[in-house]
This record gives C-alpha cells, structure tokens and sequence, in this order.
C-alpha cells in the first residue's frame, strides 16, 4: 500500500514507519523536520509544516491510506492556535484529500485523555469528559473523522500512555529520570494516578495491523498491566537499583485505564504484551 504518515519524526512514527517499510508497504513521511525525515531509512521523506492552511505540492495524489500520528501537545493557552491546526484544521483537510482520491483507510491516534478518569476501566462508548484543550482537539477531530465515515473508512486508536525507547517529555522517561537521579517523586494519596502503559512496538503493530481492517472502527490502545505512578517508580527503582524517592501529598488519585476488550476481539495481539519492567529495561539500554 501507498501509506502516507504525518507526524513521521514523532516518537510512534519513529518505530511505524520501519515497521511499515520493512513489511513493503511505500511510505511517505511527512513531518516539518527535514533533517530528521532523512533518518527514516525506506520511506520518501516530505517536508510539512502540518500547521499550514495547504497541501504540499509534492504530496502524492494516488494514496491508499492515511495514518495521521502528528500531534501537538504544547501549553494553553499560548499553543491554542498550534494545536488547533494540527489536530483539528489539518485533519480536516487530510479527510477531504482522503475522500477524492478513494483512500481505503485513515488511521488517526487520540488519546485516553478525552474521557477524564474515572473510577472503572473506560470503554470505547463512555462519554468523553476529558478536561483542558489538548482533550477538546482530539475529541474534535475525532467528531469530524466519524462524520466522513461513510465517504472514507477509518481507525481511531485512543491511546493509553504509550512508551519505549526514543521518548522524551512524557511519563515514563520522566519517571526514570526522577528515580535515576534521586528526584522526589510526588503522588497523590500515596500512590498516584493509575494508567495501563503499552509498549511502542505493540502500538505501532496494531497501527499496521489497521491498514488492512474494514469497516470504522473507535479503539482503545493500552496495555495489559495496570499500574500506578508509584508501582512504575518502584519497578524502575529495582531495575536501577535505586530506592525511589516518593513525595505524598493530598489528593485522590485518578484511574486513567482503558478497556481492551473490543481491542482484543478485532486484533490479535500478542498473548503476552511486553511488561513494564522489560519496556523500561530497553529504554535504560537504548
């Protein structure tokens, strides 16, 4: 397939798109950073500034899918407009290309954030209540791809504290940093939010696996293990040999957890997912 990926210098595009290329699939990589969409070995590299209001020129017009993985995850209210361009305005125009050229899927990545936490597992048909404008703008373009979905077949993975190897700014590495450095760590009521974090590998194979899928389909992708902030800090401890420090402070925590039910039942997923403590081991070793 003719697939092109946005957001291809991200941290999931960064493990799809070898995976892709390596299965034979033609990728286009479309990202605003030039230097680094040359180190995506395989695939025809396609400077995009996704914040603008046109297509490039060099886009190609016989696609067969679309996964948009680029996000924007920046302060508001001061990256408002950023956000609102990548993940709303540009999705919009990546919709209506898909439906003129007869793209036979379009995959896009959300998040867990839109339905807020809550007290049991969220399933894919709980309301979304997430909080903030990050949450907003998914859940917008989320609105927009199910209103297209008998013009352009789609995928929404709502992802679940994806981690691995060559992520930065985000929950995991930031943890290890903490514990490796002697960093206090702060919990609420003792043990902090629960999430259930899944390996990059696995995300980007169930992202493969979405090409070739039929019907529209709205997906939770999160791991098998639920763990709390405080369970991730004492496993990384033990792996570094480090006692983490942990800071308690009031608060009830949230359970950010998603239901993989109907994940498992339309893809087949490894029986056994990479655990935590192997995940964080490969992003120690990178």
């Amino acid at each position: 397939m003719r697939v092109l990926v946005t957001g291809a210098t991200g941290f999931v595009a960064g493990h799809l798109v070898p995976q892709l290329v390596a299965s034979g699939h033609d990728v286009f990589a479309a990202g605003h950073d030039v230097s680094r969409l040359g180190r995506l070995t395989g695939a025809h590299p396609l400077a995009w500034d996704l914040r603008s209001p046109s297509l490039p020129d060099a886009l190609p017009l016989n696609l067969d899918a679309i996964v948009h993985l680029a996000q924007v995850n920046v302060p508001f209210p001061a990256g408002a407009g950023d956000m609102f361009a990548v993940h709303v305005a540009c999705t919009q125009r990546l919709l209506e290309l898909a439906r003129r050229i007869g793209v036979q899927r379009f995959i896009f990545t959300s998040s867990g954030s839109v339905y807020g936490s809550s007290a049991q597992p969220l399933k894919e048909d709980d309301p979304t209540r997430g909080s903030g404008y990050y949450a907003a703008s998914k859940v917008a373009a989320e609105r927009l791809i199910q209103a297209y979905g008998d013009l352009v077949p789609y995928t929404i993975f709502r992802l679940f504290t994806p981690y691995g190897p060559g992520q930065t700014n985000r929950l995991v590495p930031g943890l290890i940093n903490r514990v490796v450095n002697g960093a206090p760590v702060t919990v609420a009521g003792g043990v902090g939010p629960t999430f259930n974090p899944l390996y990059v590998t696995h995300v980007a194979g169930a992202l493969g696996k979405s090409l070739g899928a039929s019907g529209n389909q709205l997906l939770n992708l999160g791991g098998d293990q639920t763990l709390s902030v405080r369970e991730m800090a004492e496993t990384i401890g033990r792996i570094v040999g480090r006692e983490p420090v942990i800071q308690d402070q009031p608060g009830t925590p949230d359970l950010i957890v998603g239901d993989l039910t109907e994940l498992r039942r339309l893809y087949l997923l490894p029986e056994h997912l990479t655990s935590f403590e192997d995940g964080v081991r490969a992003m120690l070793s990178q």
